[in-house]
């Protein structure tokens, strides 16, 4: 399975982003910045599986590859042209960039599930696994490539996932050990949330955060 990026590879948070406004503490997904209206191409050949709106993800659209793997992409501008069980082939525009839900300016995040752990980076949640995006966006197509060259491609997948969880767990034991606080990024999220649900506390937003987690997975294994 060849998946090309979504849009031009610019990276603003990656996979392995540690922080307390995401359920779980890490990022899950890839950020993409660009303008607002961009075009979104979806990454491969596949079926919708849906599209919608929430607190958290803003409009965005879910979509269903071989090799049981599925696609989101999140903070759209709007609606997405396409609906549930469509056809839809690599390339195809299904959105465009926006900043709606939890989000500070125009991106796309994009997560990449499958029903099992492909490489060593993978983390489990709700009957899915999450995998870093960067890993699998832009590969060579499986078919074109010998046993040989698709196991060292695996390998190097696998060391690049240890060598980054390395790099982010120490990361984050400095974080913790020097007590920095968040970034104005997170501050920013929040004010943009209180302002958005009228003022809700903490504990209230994160169990909107959470009931809306729980819904999304509960989505994934319709």
């Amino acid at each position: 399975m060849r998946f090309i990026w979504p849009l031009p590879r610019i990276i603003s948070r990656d996979f392995y982003f540690k922080s307390s406004i995401y359920i779980g503490g890490q990022h899950m997904g890839t950020d993409i910045p660009a303008p607002t209206g961009t075009p979104i191409k979806v990454v491969a050949d596949g079926q919708v599986r849906g599209t919608g709106w929430d607190i958290y993800s803003g409009f965005f659209v879910a979509v269903d590859h071989a090799g049981n793997w599925t696609t989101r992409y999140r903070h759209l501008y709007g609606q997405s042209p396409v609906i549930r069980g469509q056809q839809v082939s690599q390339g195809q525009v299904i959105g465009t960039v926006g900043s709606t839900g939890w989000s500070t300016g125009p991106h796309l995040h994009i997560d990449l599930w499958n029903v099992n752990s492909q490489s060593p980076e993978a983390l489990y949640k709700a009957g899915w696994w999450a995998h870093d995006p960067e890993l699998y966006l832009g590969q060579e197509d499986e078919d074109d490539m010998t046993p040989e060259q698709m196991k060292e491609l695996k390998d190097y997948i696998g060391h690049q996932g240890q060598q980054r969880n390395e790099q982010h767990n120490t990361i984050e034991d400095l974080v913790r050990g020097q007590g920095i606080q968040r970034d104005e990024q997170h501050e920013a999220i929040r004010d943009l949330v209180s302002g958005s649900v009228g003022g809700l506390s903490p504990a209230d937003l994160k169990q909107i955060a959470e009931a809306v987690a729980d819904e999304q997975a509960r989505r994934l294994q319709e």
